[in-house]
């Protein structure tokens, strides 16, 4: 490998990952190298928008951001893998034209379909006081591991282990896991779902066809590539390590940490690019800094990605304290992997008028963009 990018969210995501994602690896396919789109934190609750030179437009959620320009894809021993949500976006990139190859760690951990029932039962019940989850079962997938429960991985199941692990799910955990989360019974609108072993067989059906169209691989993956570019899920804001507000994050490190694990000892070229719009977004409950109507940024301001859903409502909007972001920036950077360069992509710069004049000079690359398609990147000052 002769280079890595690293994408991270500065806030609290929605800030132009897939965006960046899309344009580092046409940047290497423009240089004639193989890329590799690695996946770090997170699961498949990720929603990057990438808007291709032609017009295509596809929320990309466990695939990796640069499949349009030719990125293979690599699953990292912690991101989260969901077979029927993979299925899917298999299927649809393929229809459209697009050609990769997908790569995954036998480390993963797997989401069930309970897991998934059980992130929505539960914020249902919790109604007005909700977590602000987007309903993949990420968080309750990651509990079940912590507790030792069907845990386990990729690389430790046959198909006959994948069955055993969701007849146990369906009929002792998630049964109790209900119980823990103070629901007196399993809802009357999910017991339909959850009777019989169709939910079963679906799912086995889909594990079917994630073995099929995926090889199994480790870090030294990246060796066979000239660039890899990783792609963080979220950011920032939503750390699993700010305590203050646990009840509204992400399982995982958004951040740098990750990506410097599995970089750590090489001897590449590295660039960690922190992205950020010129004003802050945010899904589901939880604080918000600098919290304002969408009108005080831009009236006429249009998110086609982000549209309402059940689970997290609306897109919730605030102002950009740039201090405040530069200095989440400087304490997740400094000394993770010493002799990368840090840099900022500023997006929707057609939004509010232009990039904060204070942002300018504070890295050696600043990247700007006022578009949704990789064209609309430059390099400030170029």
């Amino acid at each position: 490998m002769k280079r890595a990018k690293i994408v991270i969210g500065a806030n609290y995501g929605d800030e132009g990952k897939g965006l960046m994602t899309d344009y580092f690896c046409r940047e290497a396919a423009a240089r004639g190298e193989t890329c590799l789109n690695v996946l770090i934190n997170g699961g498949p609750q990720r929603g990057h928008t990438v808007v291709t030179p032609e017009g295509m437009r596809h929320i990309f959620h466990h695939l990796g951001s640069g499949s349009f320009a030719g990125a293979d894809t690599y699953f990292s021993d912690i991101f989260l893998i969901n077979p029927m949500i993979f299925r899917e976006e298999y299927g649809k990139l393929w229809s459209s034209g697009a050609g990769f190859r997908v790569f995954v760690h036998p480390a993963c951990r797997f989401t069930t379909p309970y897991d998934m029932i059980l992130n929505q039962m539960a914020e249902e019940f919790r109604g007005s006081k909700r977590h602000g989850s987007c309903g993949f079962g990420i968080w309750e997938t990651v509990l079940r591991y912590r507790k030792g429960a069907g845990a386990r991985t990729f690389g430790e199941c046959d198909e006959g282990a994948v069955r055993e692990v969701l007849i146990f799910m369906r009929d002792e955990y998630l049964p109790a896991r209900a119980l823990e989360l103070g629901m007196p019974g399993i809802p009357e609108a999910w017991r339909g779902l959850l009777a019989g072993d169709a939910l079963i067989e679906r799912y086995i059906e889909d594990w079917r066809f994630f073995l099929a169209h995926t090889a199994e691989a480790d870090d030294s993956i990246l060796d066979s590539y000239d660039t890899a570019v990783f792609e963080n899920g979220q950011g920032l804001l939503l750390d699993m390590g700010r305590l203050e507000v646990l009840d509204h994050t992400t399982p995982s490190h958004t951040g740098l940490a990750e990506p410097a694990r599995i970089l750590k000892g090489r001897d590449d070229d590295v660039e960690a690019c922190y992205v950020t719009r010129t004003y802050l977004t945010r899904h589901g409950a939880g604080p918000m800094e600098n919290e304002c109507e969408k009108a005080v940024i831009s009236a006429d301001m249009i998110d086609r990605t982000n549209v309402p859903n059940p689970f997290q409502g609306t897109l919730r909007y605030g102002l950009l304290d740039t201090e405040a972001l530069l200095g989440r920036i400087r304490e997740d950077f400094d000394g993770k992997l010493p002799g990368a360069a840090c840099s900022l992509a500023v997006t929707h710069l057609n939004e509010t008028g232009g990039c904060p004049e204070n942002l300018r000079e504070q890295f050696g690359r600043l990247y700007v963009s006022d578009g949704e398609e990789s064209g609309s990147v430059r390099i400030s000052g170029k």
